[in-house]
């Protein structure tokens, strides 16, 4: 915990920036969601095959997925939002070339009685 996976449009030219990306979100939420940088684990996951809007091919998607361990309150789940919305923009805007991108974020909540972790 934190679980996060950023989805992206594949033809996107931001493959690169998103480690950078990464990190930066691990940072900025560790202090807002009370947590150790080490229990953040990120997925980059480009994704092909999508259809937004009304499906020209210059549109685009960066999706991120936020999983924290139940009972953060609303206002930290809403200030966890709105930071990775702010890094999304920071790190990514001035490199999506021609596209139209949607930049989103989702925050979820972890059942703690259903989420197991084991670190060897």
């Amino acid at each position: 915990m934190p679980q996060i996976e950023i989805e992206y449009s594949a033809d996107l030219p931001v493959a690169d920036a998103l480690p950078d990306l990464a990190l930066a979100i691990h940072r900025a939420l560790a202090p807002i969601a009370d947590t150790e940088i080490a229990n953040f684990k990120t997925r980059l996951s480009p994704l092909s095959g999508l259809l937004i809007g009304d499906g020209t091919a210059q549109n685009a998607m960066v999706h991120v997925d936020v999983r924290l361990l139940s009972g953060r309150t609303d206002a930290v789940k809403q200030a966890v939002g709105q930071k990775v919305q702010e890094l999304l923009l920071a790190h990514l805007k001035d490199r999506v070339g021609g596209f139209s991108v949607q930049f989103t974020t989702e925050i979820h909540d972890l059942d703690r009685a259903n989420y197991h972790k084991a670190v060897v």
